[in-house]
C-alpha cells in the first residue's frame, strides 16, 4: 500500500547536468526517518520510513509529465484518467536491481510527476544501497541517478527503518 505524505516539489526538475546535489538525513525519535536528495533547490528523491517498519516509501521527481488537466483538486491525464497512474519503478544499486509496482502521481499545485514506490529494507538492492550509498531509479523510460549518499548516512537511515 502506498501512503501519501506531504512532499514539496518545485515545478521544474533540475537538469541532469546541474551541479551536484546534497543528501540530508532526519532521524527523529518516534517519527518517520527521512532521507532526501535535493539539487538546485528541487527535491528529487525522498525516502521515508516509520521506525522499525522495515519498509521504505520512495518519492521521486520525474521529468515526464502525465497530468494534462486539473478539475478542482484532481489532475487527469490526456485521456481523462485521474492520478495516480500505475507505473513500474526499477531500483538499481551496485549490481542488484528490483522492479517494483508503483504509481505516478501529480504534485497538487503544479501537476509535476512524482513516482511512488515501496520496498523492503531486506531487498538486496536496498542492502547494496546501504553499503555503497548509490541508488538509481528508472521510471517511465527515465533514469534518475542522484549523487551517491555517504554510505554511513545510508546505513543510519536503514537502521532507523528496521
Amino acid at each position: 500500500m502506498i501512503v501519501t505524505l506531504p512532499f514539496i516539489l518545485l515545478a521544474q526538475v533540475a537538469s541532469q547536468t546541474a551541479a551536484p546535489g546534497a543528501w540530508t538525513l532526519e532521524t527523529p525519535k518516534a517519527a518517520p526517518a527521512i532521507f532526501t536528495y535535493a539539487r538546485d533547490g528541487a527535491q528529487l528523491v525522498q525516502m521515508t520510513c516509520q521506525p522499525d517498519s522495515g519498509q521504505i516509501l520512495f518519492r521521486v521527481a520525474v521529468r515526464k509529465r502525465l497530468a494534462a488537466r486539473k478539475s478542482g483538486t484532481i489532475w487527469t491525464n490526456a485521456v481523462g484518467m485521474p492520478a495516480p497512474w500505475p507505473a513500474s519503478v526499477t531500483l538499481t544499486s551496485t549490481g542488484a536491481a528490483s522492479t517494483l509496482r508503483g504509481a505516478l502521481d501529480a504534485e497538487t499545485q503544479t501537476g509535476a510527476s512524482i513516482a511512488l514506490a515501496e520496498a523492503s529494507t531486506q531487498a538486496p538492492v536496498i542492502r547494496n544501497f546501504g553499503k555503497a550509498g548509490a541508488l538509481t531509479f528508472t521510471i517511465a523510460g527515465e533514469s534518475i541517478a542522484p549523487e551517491p549518499a555517504k554510505a554511513g548516512d545510508a546505513r543510519k537511515f536503514l537502521r532507523a527503518c528496521g
